[in-house]
């Protein structure tokens, strides 16, 4: 029969029609279709194995970042805060006659304002505690630290056989010169542990706080001060962190940051 479609052929046009037209729904609409052939399965498997790589890379890359805040070893991750914070003021490091830090008041002493935070919450923790620190000393002047000084050099001279020569060193062991004093810094605190338990306290939250014992009685040769259960200094928690798991003082400390920056220096040229 010619010119016309066989009851065969219709069905099949209209088999056809029905799959280009689902074929357009499943576009629209998204469907994944199932894999029926070799290059759909080919492309699925490269695609799942896309999205595998990509969850690795993000987990790895998670790992790292998570184990760089918790782990602050190398110089550049510790010294994220003020340079201030590790500054060492000594009589070979003296600061400027005019120099003032940004200051801050807290019950009526002035520090430095890096450290107003932590320090207040310390106070506000040992009052919880029920061993309320006090401060006996914070921020002293240039010229504060001076008058303090010859003050204690006239005694010394006066009730003694000391020289004049040898009571200036013996002083300086525990009162510098203006200038020499990290009292200048507003970072140093001299804590007054009037309060039972406070001292006990101190030493056992201090760095939680970011605040180091300044002038350790087993550090007198690199600090050449005598030793001060009462004098802590603020250098940030991650630094204070470090500096008690490596056993050293402010001075040991700074020699060490710098020796590793030396040689990641190095390293880099």
């Amino acid at each position: 029969m010619s010119g016309g479609f066989t009851p065969f052929d219709k069905n099949s046009y209209k088999e056809s029609k029905r799959r280009r037209k689902q074929a357009l729904i499943e576009e629209r609409t998204g469907r994944i279709l199932p894999v029926s052939n070799p290059r759909r399965r080919y492309i699925a498997i490269i695609s799942v194995g896309v999205i595998l790589a990509a969850a690795i890379v993000f987990g790895i890359f998670s790992i790292l970042k998570s184990n760089q805040k918790s782990n602050p070893e190398t110089p550049e991750q510790i010294q994220t805060e003020s340079e201030m914070l590790l500054t060492v003021v000594d009589s070979a490091n003296p600061l400027d006659k005019d120099y003032v830090p940004d200051l801050e008041t807290v019950n009526g002493f002035r520090v430095n304002s890096d450290a107003l935070k932590p320090l207040e919450n310390l106070l506000k923790a040992s009052k919880e505690n029920g061993t309320e620190l006090k401060i006996k000393t914070a921020y002293v002047s240039y010229d504060e630290q001076e008058e303090k000084f010859q003050s204690e050099l006239q005694k010394l001279v006066k009730s003694s056989k000391y020289t004049t020569v040898r009571a200036e060193a013996e002083v300086l062991k525990n009162t510098p010169h203006g200038g020499q004093s990290e009292l200048q810094t507003g970072l140093l605190i001299e804590f007054d542990f009037s309060a039972e338990g406070s001292r006990a306290f101190l030493e056992r939250s201090c760095v939680e706080y970011g605040f180091i014992q300044r002038y350790p009685e087993n550090k007198t040769e690199v600090t050449r001060m005598n030793p001060s259960d009462s004098l802590y200094r603020y250098v940030g928690s991650e630094n204070a962190k470090a500096m008690r798991s490596y056993g050293m003082c402010l001075e040991e400390y700074n020699s060490y940051l710098q020796k590793q920056k030396s040689q990641n220096n190095l390293k880099k040229s």
